[in-house]
């Protein structure tokens, strides 16, 4: 019986696994695909063109002093 560490490391690689699959397959039906690089969201054509559409947003909006705590 795998370990649950193990069955999890084994999820996430079959998660990344099957993204980047379903990435290369939109692109090779001619579709463009939306995503964020370098903070900013981009849309990626099929022939390896990029188009910036706008900054991403931030995830979270935190007040200017806030500490956080990491838990």
């Amino acid at each position: 019986m795998a370990t649950k560490p193990d069955a999890e490391q084994r999820f996430a690689a079959q998660t990344v696994r099957y993204t980047r699959r379903a990435y290369q397959a939109s692109l090779s039906r001619g579709q463009k695909v939306v995503e964020i690089a370098n903070g900013n969201l981009v849309e990626t054509r099929p022939d390896g063109s990029t188009y910036v559409l706008k900054k991403a947003p931030a995830k979270h909006k935190i007040p200017v002093g806030v500490k956080l705590k990491v838990t």
